[in-house]
């Protein structure tokens, strides 16, 4: 079949469910999807981070068990890599600059020091994610790429992607009990991954990953990522404000499916539905107001985090991508063009991965499916048994004959699993509003 060492398995450990990847980098360079599997429910995840760490550990294992189905009974999965998604992620401005004499040219090496200068101004208690380096100023002159020019004064300007270090501590704690390796990815930029072309990430385009407890917005600008950040609240924000009509919580999630709509019904029905609009249920008004507050709330701030990029959105003249579970809401996107001004439309995930098996995939799927792309061959062994040794057991000597000498066979444990360290994360808005014990 394929060579396990060009498997790569990719996690979003998601609060309405896992989704778990398998795919191989063939010979011309190009990610072919073998597996996609899914793990519905409730999960111990609160607005992006682990809570119960033992429950999603067992998650996780399940999950891999399914994507085992579809490997060599050899394999063995050694690392994975893993969406990193709360709520406390954010990006905040960093700045670095040095002195030069003019007469030397400038290497990589002093870029890398300028990068570990900037990292240092982080305020304490926040953990580095990853750095996204955004431009030169050489002699008050913007340089995308000054490695062997020679200025006096050069300023390095950085996004730099932090969180709270909790979402690490737990996600650490979770995959040490499995003996598995991770290697933590940001889930906006995967989502991103997954549903953009370069020439989007160059024109300028806001991706928007609408989750159950989560909402992220990554900015590209000039194929660089300008901004990220993960906002609280989610789809089951608005199923949890239907409930207050008297209605469980299965009910309201159907409904807010099947009929729910994030504008109000009046300003979308033309002039044979407006007699229509009359004859509706004293609920189905209700409940369109409570859709349509929750939804101008999430796309309020939405926008709010687009304006915080610091780039005019109508420079982002690809406009807005939405992805994730709860974009298929009806009306949402009309809802975003209206308050942003922007265009809106939906993604096409995974477009950039070869599907030879024809594996359905969905909105939800955008962050797994990034993974994938994003990750190297590096996530399984071969893994054979080895034969079990034997053991010569003399049995005690009887006068008048030697007994012949008998073999015994003694099992060995197995050899232990392979264990791979993961590299640390390089290396308050949301601080204010919410604290650890909030999830």
């Amino acid at each position: 079949m394929n060579d396990v060492t060009e498997l790569i398995v990719g996690i979003d450990i998601g609060s309405s469910g896992l989704r778990g990847g398998l795919a191989k980098k063939n010979s011309g360079g190009k990610i072919e999807l073998l597996a996609l599997k899914h793990m519905y429910g409730k999960t111990g995840i609160r607005r992006g981070a682990v809570h119960n760490i033992e429950e999603i550990a067992g998650n996780v294992q399940e999950l891999l068990d399914k994507l085992k189905e579809d490997m060599e009974p050899d394999c063995k999965i050694t690392k994975v890599y893993i969406g990193i998604n709360g709520y406390t992620i954010r990006t905040i401005d960093a700045t670095s600059s040095t002195r030069m004499s003019g007469d030397e040219t400038l290497k990589e090496s002093l870029l890398d020091e300028l990068s570990d200068d900037a990292q240092c101004s982080v305020p304490e208690g926040l953990q580095i994610v990853d750095v996204f380096p955004q431009e030169f100023m050489l002699d008050g002159k913007i340089d995308v790429n000054p490695v062997g020019t020679m200025p006096e004064l050069v300023e390095a300007h950085y996004k730099i992607a932090v969180c709270q270090p909790f979402i690490f501590k737990n996600l650490d704690a979770c995959f040490e009990s499995l003996g598995i390796a991770f290697e933590p990815v940001l889930g906006p930029l995967a989502t991103a991954e997954a549903v953009l072309k370069s020439e989007e990430m160059a024109k300028g385009v806001v991706v928007i990953n609408f989750g159950a407890q989560t909402t992220s917005v990554c900015v590209y600008k000039g194929n660089i990522v300008r901004y990220i950040s993960i906002l609280p609240f989610g789809g089951d924000n608005i199923t949890k404000d239907l409930e207050y009509l008297n209605i469980e919580e299965s009910e309201a999630e159907n409904y807010k499916i099947e009929s729910g709509s994030a504008v109000h019904l009046e300003d979308v029905a033309d002039d044979e539905e407006v007699n229509e609009l009359d004859k509706l249920s004293t609920f189905d008004k209700e409940a369109n107001e409570i859709i349509v507050a929750r939804a101008e709330e999430i796309v309020e701030n939405i926008y709010a985090q687009i304006r915080y990029a610091g780039i005019e959105p109508q420079k982002l003249t690809e406009g807005i991508i939405m992805t994730g579970g709860t974009s298929d809401l009806s009306g949402l996107s009309e809802l975003l063009s209206k308050k942003t001004g922007m265009t809106v439309r939906k993604a096409s995930p995974g477009q950039q991965l070869v599907n030879l098996t024809g594996i359905d995939m969905n909105q939800e799927d955008a962050l797994c499916l990034g993974l994938l792309i994003l990750g190297k061959a590096d996530c399984c062994i071969e893994w054979k048994q080895k034969p079990e040794p034997e053991k010569i057991v003399q049995e005690p000597v009887i006068e008048g004959f030697e007994p012949e000498a008998k073999k015994e066979v003694v099992k060995t444990k197995n050899p232990p699993k392979p264990k791979e360290k993961r590299k640390n994360p390089m290396g308050g808005f949301w601080n204010k509003l919410f604290d650890d014990e909030d999830i």
